[in-house]
């Protein structure tokens, strides 16, 4: 267990670093560094990753619930194969996050607020790495496996875990992956309307349910190279337009 999560945090965490790359100060106004303020913003992020590695490389070995690559460097074992294995649906996955991502874009620019909401845009490295790795570690490899545990314990920890406990997982940390955007949201838009706050919860609420989705039946790497997929050709799709 010890040696899949320190692989699996080293990865996280080379994830949260990628945040240096935010530019916060355009959106926090403190009178501080910028730099110093970009650093201190990495600080609690790094700690939940390690927490989060942790919890789910305790729960997720209960359930079922796998990172085959990643266990397949620790156990010295090679990679490759097992990432070839998830990368078709996680490029179909991806794929289909990128139209919704780019629907999104489209329908805020059309609005009043547009403007204001796409002055700050992380990096394209910070989505890859934070977005690709981190988030799904946080949301998925911790948050997920425990929920499925979790639901899967309260019923007395049958033989086989039922699927209603995986998708009871998929839905409900796709909510808080949702949920979770929106304190971002407030400080780009404090005075954001219904609607949009609607459309923020809807363009994160389905990738969420689709990385999960991918997580339970391909592992975890499926998950975040969908999402990072998902970024990447969202951003080279506006690029070329």
């Amino acid at each position: 267990m010890f040696s899949l999560w320190w692989r699996i945090s080293l990865l996280g965490l080379i994830g949260t670093a990628s945040l240096i790359l935010m530019p916060l100060e355009l959106i926090v106004p403190l009178d501080m560094d910028p730099m110093l303020l970009r650093l201190a913003a990495t600080v609690q992020p790094a700690l939940l990753t390690l927490a989060f590695a942790w919890v789910g490389a305790w729960a997720s070995r209960k359930v079922g619930l796998n990172a085959p690559a990643i266990r397949a460097w620790s156990e010295g074992r090679p990679i490759l194969p097992e990432l070839r294995k998830q990368l078709w649906p996680a490029l179909a996955a991806g794929s289909a996050v990128a139209i919704i991502l780019l629907c999104y874009v489209a329908i805020i620019r059309q609005s009043e607020i547009g403007a204001q909401l796409l002055r700050f845009t992380a990096p394209l490295p910070t989505r890859l790495l934070y977005g690709g790795i981190t988030e799904e570690l946080l949301m998925r490899w911790g948050l997920m496996s425990f929920l499925v545990w979790a639901a899967w314990r309260a019923i007395g920890r049958p033989t086989k875990v039922p699927a209603w406990c995986y998708w009871a997982g998929v839905a409900l940390a796709a909510l808080l992956f949702g949920i979770g955007h929106l304190p971002a949201l407030s400080l780009l838009a404090p005075n954001a309307p219904d609607w949009l706050i609607g459309l923020v919860l809807v363009c994160n609420i389905i990738p969420g349910l689709l990385f999960g989705w991918l997580f339970w039946r391909w592992g975890l790497e499926a998950a975040m190279m969908a999402h990072a997929f998902a970024h990447l050709g969202a951003w080279a799709a506006l690029l070329a337009l």
